[in-house]
């Protein structure tokens, strides 16, 4: 019988369990009151009235040879110890634990379930609104160290590919960047060590914390409100906009505003004056937008990936070279245009640096004798990976070819062991 998988723990009221080794997710204490409350012991020594042996962690050499002896006589079921933990937490009642915790003060049975994989993650962010950090920072005593390993470890996916990032200052803020949802970001934003630094950070080891909460789309609105003050220029340049109001009240990041995409048109209409340029180079064109702006402001507008083909065709018609420069490294270029940028030949470092270009373009440029289309190549993520390996061979390009992101990814994906 495949008892992982089927076995019934209720059935296990009023009996004894034989434990070979140590618990793991739960301390011994705990292991212990978790089962009195299902009716559950459980002993060391094999007993006729044993109704499971459990195998846990660090299993000494007797204990090997019992779980051995065990298996080969079949009168006992020989069960791995986690799925029992799992059932042992999943049966937790959390308003229970969180009263007895918050009654004993008991910190190193808090830090402990914290650590527990099993416990929900509703119990979790309750828990952790309950652990003292003593007023110091994430890493700033052992214990502090463990939870914030614990935060990093229950929701980075795979940290054991990445081992350092449980203990590094760095941890949280790449947790938030890569896994933040608006649970976790609000429950960091909670941890004393963090909230005492939204409004007037001095610690410099929670600014990449407070930067990644500032972009992360996830973030809660309150939040946002309290970074305010210390990372108005992060909050400027969110996709989309949010608290666009308060920042323009500022005045120090207007120019910031014009840049962002998503910023509205009754921030546009203000800040069009001061910053035509910025808002013709990023603004969500309109027809009416573009008209506006296309008399002086042509070079700027033939940079905005939000070009429609009608646009584009406008833009075409001019002998201006520079809109036509602008123009073929926007990445929302149309293949049309494209072609005939390209046959006319003037263009080729300009298409050379354009993202969407399909391969067979770029393998077009990359016949070219000019050292400058070729570096454009080289840091272009849209490049063959065969050009890409081409182009590294040159001194003058290896570099560019090695910090590009799409180059980075395909070496990791196919591990070639690339120095």
């Amino acid at each position: 019988m495949d008892y992982n998988a089927r076995m019934d723990y209720t059935e296990l009221s009023g009996k004894s369990v034989l434990l070979l080794g140590k618990t793991r997710s739960l301390s011994e204490e705990e292991f212990t009151r978790l089962l009195r409350l299902h009716g559950i012991e459980w002993v060391r020594m094999p007993a006729f009235e044993v109704a499971l042996a459990l195998e846990g962690r660090m299993m000494n050499p007797y204990e090997q040879a019992e779980s051995a002896r065990l298996y080969a006589e079949g009168n006992i079921a020989v069960e791995a110890l986690e799925p029992l933990e799992a059932w042992l937490c999943r049966s937790i009642e959390p308003n229970r634990l969180l009263m007895s915790l918050k009654l004993s003060k008991d910190q190193e049975r808090l830090v402990d379930f914290l650590a527990n994989p099993y416990i929900t993650d509703e119990l979790f962010f309750k828990l952790l609104g309950l652990y003292d950090w003593q007023n110091e920072g994430l890493f700033d005593n052992d214990r502090n160290r463990d939870v914030t390993a614990a935060i990093i470890g229950r929701f980075y996916a795979d940290p054991e590919k990445n081992h350092n990032v449980q203990y590094a200052m760095s941890g949280l803020a790449h947790l938030i960047e890569r896994y933040g949802t608006h649970e976790l970001i609000g429950a960091v934003a909670a941890l004393s060590p963090i909230a005492k630094e939204l409004d007037f950070p001095v610690d410099r080891s929670v600014a990449g914390i407070l930067d990644a909460m500032a972009l992360h789309p996830r973030t809660p609105l309150d939040v946002l409100r309290k970074l305010l003050l210390s990372r108005a220029a992060l909050l400027a340049r969110r996709e989309p906009l949010l608290l666009e109001t308060e920042l323009m009240g500022r005045g120090d990041v207007d120019e910031l505003l014009a840049r962002n995409p998503t910023l509205s048109a009754e921030g546009r209409a203000v800040l069009m004056e001061r910053f035509p340029d910025c808002i013709a180079r990023n603004a969500l064109l309109s027809g009416e937008l573009f008209e506006k702006l296309r008399g002086a402001f042509a070079t700027e507008l033939a940079a905005n990936p939000s070009l429609d083909d009608a646009m584009q065709d406008t833009l075409m018609d001019t002998d201006d070279t520079a809109v036509l420069q602008s123009l073929a490294a926007n990445p929302s270029l149309v293949l049309r245009h494209a072609a005939a940028l390209m046959d006319a030949g003037r263009y080729d470092e300009f298409l050379a640096s354009n993202p969407s270009l399909p391969g067979g373009f770029l393998e077009r440029l990359y016949g070219s004798d000019d050292p400058k289309v070729h570096g454009h190549l080289a840091a272009n993520p849209a490049t063959p990976i065969e050009l890409l390996y081409q182009l590294s061979l040159d001194r003058r390009f290896e570099r560019a070819v090695k910090t590009n992101p799409a180059f980075g990814r395909h070496i990791q994906t196919h591990n070639i062991g690339w120095h």
